[in-house]
């Protein structure tokens, strides 16, 4: 890779799946806690930021994730991001094609696997995390992809165990995971190791199953 091609696309900012959802978020938040508050100039912003969200999402379900790797990042933030923004789940066009696109690319040993040619390529990896995961497969993205399926409250439960069995089994007798292969990415060409990741979302995706399932079951 050139390492010049970091610089493409950056004399303006953009917008973002990622930073739209955190901002949907937020200001969902807000408007639970403060319902009356500035209620007109809340509720226009999230009727605009659902907008943005469905214009950027891709014909097959998925949203090209700009700061990690890849579809499986992007397609948590575009889910949490138009439930967040007033959709529900159950009777959303948009919320169930992403549901569908992750659960196509859901591999035998139960796991969700990208690595950097999806950034690069702007296409999903096709062989998954093929040099630094299991078998294709890595916790990281595992963890992205069942953290968007379960915001959007997948109805294929049997795929969201599979996704937390492998989760599961891939933690060591220390608690930790795996360091796998780079999940991270800035600008589409850089590349980027958080060491934190490999912890922080098998964490979250294992407490919102927990949450979401068991105790709801």
């Amino acid at each position: 890779l050139n390492p010049s091609e970091v610089f493409g696309d950056i004399m303006i900012d953009y917008s973002y799946v990622e930073c739209s959802m955190a901002s949907n978020g937020a200001l969902a938040r807000f408007r639970e806690a403060f319902p009356t508050h500035r209620q007109r100039e809340v509720d226009r912003a999230l009727a605009r930021g659902n907008a943005f969200l469905k214009s950027i999402q891709r014909e097959d379900g998925s949203w090209y994730g700009s700061w990690g790797c890849c579809f499986t990042y992007a397609g948590w933030f575009g889910i949490e991001g138009l439930v967040d923004s007033g959709e529900d789940p159950s009777t959303s066009e948009p919320v169930q094609r992403a549901c569908a696109f992750l659960l196509k690319h859901q591999r035998a040993n139960g796991g969700w696997g990208e690595d950097f040619t999806s950034c690069f390529d702007k296409a999903y990896a096709a062989d998954g995390m093929r040099d630094y995961g299991d078998d294709g497969s890595g916790v990281v993205p595992t963890a992205w992809a069942l953290l968007g399926l379960m915001a959007g409250r997948c109805a294929d439960q049997a795929a969201v165990r599979k996704g937390v069995a492998y989760l599961e089994r891939r933690q060591l007798e220390s608690g930790d995971w795996p360091q796998e292969g780079i999940a991270g990415v800035f600008n589409r060409a850089c590349g980027i190791t958080y060491t934190a990741y490999r912890n922080v979302f098998p964490i979250w995706a294992l407490a919102r199953y927990r949450e979401e399932y068991l105790l709801h079951s």
